[in-house]
């Protein structure tokens, strides 16, 4: 039994096909399903079905596939543990963000970050929370950076940050308010990113957005916070927008900034990682630069309605 046999083993139930798997190893098909014969053989039991088309896992082989997953993690581990003994940071990270985040909190860290550990290595993936929890889950992703809490089985989430929210509203539906009734908003004039974002399901949990879309006459999906604020500045009416996202508004853009009223709402912003991470180095090095180089004001939560992002995700077992 060979590690590069437990790899394709493993490759192979992920992709449900030899052909994907082989050529996600960059090896020829033949050759690994010979590797994947002979460890079979040898271990006495057949851990794929191939009768038909895509391939499963038998029960026996469900469970040697657990193992065989922590023997190449735990490999994984110790290679990432021995990089981290250099004090040079020249190992790589590989981290998920979410969309409403990256954008914004990218450029005010990884410059800095990269200038003074030039060997440093971001792998930066701009996705949505499942992707980057399953991302993390699954080891693909060494972090994330999305908002909390969560509460998933295995993962840990180190807080960074605290985004208040704030009404971003066109200059005719501002008015002489400094600050903005979300009870008294007209649903009609606002616009939100697509349902299933957990930006927007945090929003619906201080505003009642059941009508939002009732008898709306253009209607734009989007995953795009600079989209919502060109809609605002092009359509007119107002949009929710998160706190580092205001930071890179012009001067006209930043009188369209309004407060909510009432005690000021937020999310919570946090790194998650496996329980046991790898790479704790790279990750306490990735926070500190992240914390010095946001508003201190966004370092505390107090006086803060943290809003919660619900997040609810149903986890398949993926190798």
């Amino acid at each position: 039994m060979t590690f590069n046999q437990l790899d394709y083993a493993l490759s192979v139930a992920k992709y449900k096909s030899f052909k994907n798997a082989a050529d996600k190893k960059n090896i020829s098909q033949p050759a690994l399903s010979m590797q994947i014969q002979k460890l079979e053989d040898e271990i006495g039991i057949r851990i794929f079905d191939r009768s038909g088309s895509p391939i499963k896992i038998t029960t026996d082989g469900e469970f040697f596939l657990e193992r065989a997953q922590e023997i190449i993690a735990a490999t994984y581990r110790l290679s990432e543990f021995s990089s981290q003994l250099n004090d040079d940071f020249t190992g790589e990270i590989k981290i998920g963000i979410i969309p409403t985040l990256a954008p914004f909190l990218v450029p005010l860290f990884a410059d800095q970050l990269l200038k003074d550990h030039p060997y440093f290595k971001l792998d930066i993936h701009e996705i949505i929370t499942e992707k980057v929890v399953n991302g993390v889950r699954s080891g693909e992703l060494d972090a994330g950076i999305i908002s909390t809490p969560i509460n998933v089985y295995g993962i840990i989430a180190i807080p960074l940050f605290y985004e208040k929210f704030f009404i971003y509203s066109s200059e005719d539906h501002q008015g002489n308010e400094i600050k903005v009734n979300l009870n008294k908003i007209r649903y009609e004039n606002l616009w939100l990113l697509e349902e299933g974002n957990c930006f927007r399901d945090q929003i619906n949990n201080f505003c009642d957005l059941n009508k939002i879309r009732k008898n709306k006459q253009f209607v734009y999906r989007s995953n795009s916070i600079d989209a919502l604020i060109r809609l605002v500045d092009t359509k007119g009416g107002m949009t929710i927008l998160p706190e580092l996202s205001t930071l890179s508004l012009n001067e006209y853009q930043e009188e369209n900034v309004k407060h909510i009223s009432g005690k000021p709402k937020a999310r919570e912003i946090a790194i998650i990682v496996r329980k046991n991470y790898d790479k704790e180095r790279y990750v306490e090095k990735l926070k500190t630069y992240i914390q010095a180089n946001i508003p201190k004001s966004m370092l505390s939560s107090k006086g803060l309605e943290i809003v919660d992002p619900e997040i609810n995700i149903n986890f398949h077992k993926s190798y």
